[in-house]
Formats: structure tokens, C-alpha cells, sequence
């Protein structure tokens, strides 16, 4: 079947809307490898984040907790005690944050769902647990060393137990400008000021008091490996509007003044996201078309011609993408290949492109996931796939990371 298109109106737009969200949510697409360049942008534009990450609290929580850890006056024997010690108070941490009622939205609270049966038993808290999620992050922003939190604990807590003449911090203050250094290139816990009671408080905010949020955008902004970055633009730009309203594309709008070495990678991350998007419905519509599913390979194929007349301004411009192309080529020389020769069934054919579209995406999951491949696998022929959300390269975490830094409660 073929569906022609013309230039969108409102109402056709509308239809169209309603037609994609029919088809189901939409879920990033992992069976193309595309993990290594996707990351690069990420990490490039937005270092210390990561897609498991929701809010800034947890950089103004963890380190506090950690120091406080470290300089309680137990004298830990091992790893394994510094972890129990550090999941019990995050649990604490999860139910004071989840007992909070101020009337804002609770998502994104790490382990909000289980931290009721682990108050009795941390094993049945969450398997990622906040200082999984986050400790990339703080040692990134130069919150903690970028070493073992854990061992670094129980180093510090050998040394101000069997050393009576450190003298420097009472037992249980929280002296966050004068965390003890240890010898070699251990750094100092470094913390906001703010005081928690991590296991006997009652309840705590989940935004960020204007000491938390001081501390945090300080230590982001002063990060060797976040200066110049998208991410500290965005935070040094008070008068930017980071609405809802504002996706990863319409961000473009918001950028006047970005370096253009940092403006060019943003834009590459563009381009890049809108071939894959396009490709990702390409991958679909082979998975569909290969259990001979032609109701939903050809609702697959109605969303790749409406991405495509939507996106056709952008992918049209040879010129920039062969940069991304250059750009890529060192990250994932593969991939890369594989993005060129789509990109080049894109330019010639248009939207009558699919099929040649299938067939390389076909072989590229078969190259990537070898025997794991589920275009053709009958294991998979009643298995409906979301739709394919295109890559915003954690733009959603930043997004609400950097409105909660800029607005302390």
C-alpha cells in the first residue's frame, strides 16, 4: 500500500497526532546499536547525567550522607558494612521524600515503590539505588572522588576513629567546608551545609532549599569536566524558558550565545536523532512485515511517511549530514556505515525508500544482536512493539534538573 502526503494543516496535524499515540507509547529502540554515539552526544552536551537520574535533590542528599557516614564515629570493618549502612539510610532518605506533603508530584522518587517493605529489610529495596544512579554524577561535579564511595567511607571512619588527635569535627556535625583529606588523590566528601537527619527525620522536600540548590549549581558550573558544556549554558542563563512546552528540538530556540563548537555538536545530535527516528520505524515496519502483521506494517509505514514529511527540510541537507557523518565516524565506524547507507536510500528514494530501509536494518540487527535478533524470530510474532520515540540524549532529566536548581523552595 501507498499513502501519499502533502503539506500538513492544523487539522491534518491533529489526525496525525492522534494517529501516532493509537499506535501505543513510544519506547527508545535498542536492537540497532546505537548505545555508543547516543552516549557521546549525551555526554558531551550533558556530562555527570544519566537517563536514571530525576532530580537534583540527590546531589544535595548523597554527599551530605556519605560525609556524615564517614565522620559518625563508627569504625567500619569492611565494605559490605558501609553499603548496608548507606541503602538503610537511603531508605530512610526514600520515606522522608515520599511522606513529604507539599502537593508536588512524587515521580521520580528512587525506590518509592518498594522502600515500605524495606524499611524492615534493605535487600528488598530497589536493585538501582540512589548512589548506583547518581555517584558518576557527584564525582563528575567533584562532590566526591571519583573512586569507591564505599571504601573511601570506611577509610575515613579507620582514620578518625585510631586517630585521637583529629580533632577537626565533633562527632555527628557536618563540617562541609573542612572534610578531611585523605593522603595520595583522595579528595575531600564535599557538601552543601544544609542538615538532614537521615534516619530519624520525618519528612524532607524534594526540592532544593536555596543552600542545596547554591551548592549544586556551584559545583556543576566549577566542574573541569562540565565548563562550556550545554548543561552549564542552561544553568548560567537564568532567563532562558525551560517549559514543558520546550523538547529537545525546540531547544534550538533558546541557544543564542552558545559557543559554536558546543552549538555544532548540539545540532549534529539533531540530526542525528531524526535519521534514527525514522530508521527505528523502518525497524517496525520489518518486524511487522516479516510475521505477514500488514495491518500494523502499514501503520508503521503511514508514521515513517509523516516522520518523513516532517523531517524532509532536515534530511535534505546533504551537506550537514555528511559532518555527522564525519563527526560519528570516530565514535562507532559501524554504525556510521550503516547511517550512511540509509541515509543515501533516504535521498534517492524518499519515502518509497522503506523496503530498502528494511532490508539494512534487518542486517544490522542481525549484526548487533546476532542470535538475540527478533525481526523474523517466531519467539517474537505475537509480540507488539511500542512506537519508536526519537533520542532527546536525557534532555528530560536536564530539563527538570536545571528548573529545580534555578528554583529553590
Amino acid at each position: 500500500m501507498q499513502i501519499g502526503f502533502v503539506n500538513f494543516n492544523t487539522e491534518e496535524k491533529k489526525r496525525v497526532s492522534k494517529m501516532m499515540q493509537l499506535l501505543s507509547e513510544s519506547e527508545a529502540i535498542e536492537e540497532l546499536g546505537i548505545g555508543r554515539v547516543r552516549d557521546d552526544f549525551s555526554n558531551t552536551l550533558f556530562p555527570g547525567t544519566s537517563t536514571l537520574q530525576h532530580h537534583a535533590k540527590y546531589f544535595a542528599i548523597l554527599p551530605s550522607l556519605y560525609y556524615h557516614a564517614a565522620h559518625c564515629g563508627r569504625k567500619f570493618s569492611s565494605v559490605q558494612e558501609v553499603e548496608r549502612y548507606i541503602k538503610e539510610a537511603e531508605v530512610q532518605i526514600t520515606r522522608q521524600l515520599a511522606e513529604h506533603d507539599d502537593g508536588t508530584s512524587k515521580l521520580g522518587i528512587t525506590g518509592i515503590n518498594t522502600y515500605k517493605e524495606a524499611l524492615t529489610d534493605y535487600h528488598k529495596y530497589v536493585k538501582y539505588d540512589p548512589t548506583y544512579i547518581y555517584c558518576s554524577g557527584m564525582a563528575t561535579y567533584g562532590m566526591i572522588p571519583d573512586t569507591s564511595v564505599y571504601q573511601l567511607i570506611k577509610e575515613i571512619s579507620l582514620s578518625d576513629v585510631d586517630n585521637p588527635h583529629n580533632k577537626r569535627k565533633l562527632k555527628g556535625e557536618d563540617n562541609t567546608e573542612d572534610a578531611q583529606d585523605l593522603a595520595g588523590d583522595k579528595q575531600s566528601i564535599r557538601t552543601s551545609g544544609e542538615k538532614y537527619d537521615f534516619f530519624n527525620g520525618s519528612t524532607m522536600p524534594l526540592s532544593l532549599s536555596a543552600t542545596e540548590a547554591y551548592f549544586v549549581k556551584k559545583k556543576i558550573l566549577d566542574s573541569p569536566f562540565s565548563k562550556g558544556t550545554l548543561l552549564t549554558f542552561l544553568l548560567d542563563k537564568d532567563y532562558l524558558s525551560l517549559t514543558d512546552e520546550i523538547g529537545y528540538y525546540e531547544l534550538e530556540q533558546q541557544l543564542d550565545g552558545l559557543d559554536k563548537d558546543v552549538r555544532g555538536v548540539y545540532d549534529k545530535s539533531v540530526l542525528f536523532s531524526k535519521l534514527i527516528h525514522l530508521i527505528d520505524w523502518s525497524f517496525n515496519h520489518a518486524y511487522y512485515s516479516s510475521f505477514g502483521n500488514d495491518e500494523q506494517a502499514a501503520a508503521c509505514q503511514q508514521a515513517f511517511e509523516m516522520l518523513y514529511a516532517s523531517h524532509r527540510e532536515t534530511i535534505c541537507d546533504v551537506q550537514n549530514y555528511e559532518s555527522l557523518f564525519d563527526y560519528i565516524r570516530m565514535k562507532d565506524p559501524m554504525l556510521t556505515d550503516f547511517c550512511e547507507n540509509c541515509y543515501r536510500e533516504l535521498i534517492a528514494n524518499g519515502t518509497n525508500s522503506l523496503h530498502q530501509l528494511d532490508e539494512l536494518v534487518t542486517s544490522r540487527e542481525r549484526t548487533v544482536k546476532r542470535e538475540r535478533s527478533k525481526i523474523g524470530n517466531s519467539a517474537y510474532r505475537t509480540v507488539k512493539r511500542m512506537a519508536p520515540g526519537y533520542n532527546e540524549f536525557r534532555w528530560t532529566t536536564v530539563k527538570t534538573m536545571v528548573n529545580e536548581i534555578r528554583n529553590p523552595q
